[in-house]
C-alpha cells in the first residue's frame, strides 16, 4: 500500500511515493495536503494539477483526488478503481474486472470521506458517493 502525490510543479510522469503501513495515514495526508496552494501554483506554473493517490494494487484497486479552479472557487475530481462485476458482450453479460467510478465535483468534505470509505473497503457506500 501507498500514497502517491503529484504536485503541481511536477510533471504528469513526476510523482513521489510514500509507502504507509497504516491505511488511515492516508486520510491525515489528505488533510495536511495545501490543496489551495497547490491549486494556484498549478495556475501559475501550468504543468500538473494537484493528486493524492492511496494504491492498494497498482492498475486494480486505487483512489485518486485531484483538484482544480482557483484558491476562490477550488474543486476537487476523484476517479476510484476496484475489482468487481463489469458489463461484457455489450451489456449483455457480465464478468470480472475493474469497476471504475468518477466524480468531478467533490468537497473536500466528501474526497475526504470517498478516502475513508475506500480504506474501509464499503464500495456500496462508495457508488452511492460517486453519483
Amino acid at each position: 500500500m501507498k500514497l502517491n502525490f503529484q504536485y503541481a510543479h511536477n510533471t504528469h510522469d513526476e510523482s513521489k511515493d510514500m509507502p504507509i503501513i497504516n491505511p488511515m495515514d492516508a486520510l491525515a495526508a489528505f488533510d495536511d495536503f495545501d490543496w489551495e496552494l497547490q491549486v494556484e501554483e498549478a495556475n501559475r506554473v501550468q504543468k500538473c494539477a494537484p493528486t493524492i493517490s492511496l494504491i492498494l494494487e497498482v492498475d486494480k484497486e486505487f483512489i485518486w483526488v485531484s483538484a482544480g479552479g482557483d484558491r476562490q472557487s477550488m474543486f476537487l475530481y476523484s476517479e476510484y478503481h476496484f475489482p468487481g462485476e463489469v458489463g461484457a458482450w455489450f451489456g449483455l453479460s457480465k464478468k470480472q474486472g475493474t469497476v471504475s467510478l468518477f466524480n468531478q465535483s467533490f468537497s473536500k468534505e466528501n474526497a475526504s470521506k470517498a478516502l475513508e470509505l475506500f480504506i474501509k473497503k464499503d464500495n456500496s457506500a462508495l457508488r452511492e458517493l460517486y453519483v
